[in-house]
């Protein structure tokens, strides 16, 4: 299996997030990585299960503010 990976710098650009956030997420576990060595990495699957669980967040808090939920 030869599954892309991210490095933080990667992700950034291609999530459009900035650091503080991007480490925010990683420190609170909502963001799986894993190091070799010093290095940090981030799987595909991780990054969009990640961005997943933010659009269903999203979700929620529209449908609360709207009276639906």
């Amino acid at each position: 299996m030869n599954e892309k990976t991210y490095t933080v710098n990667q992700l950034l650009s291609e999530f459009k997030i900035g650091r503080t956030k991007a480490y925010e997420e990683i420190t609170t576990g909502r963001l799986a990585t894993y190091n070799v060595g010093r290095r940090r990495f981030i799987s595909a699957h991780a990054a969009v299960e990640w961005q997943r669980k933010l659009e269903e967040q999203a979700n929620i808090e529209a449908l609360k503010t709207f009276g639906v939920a």
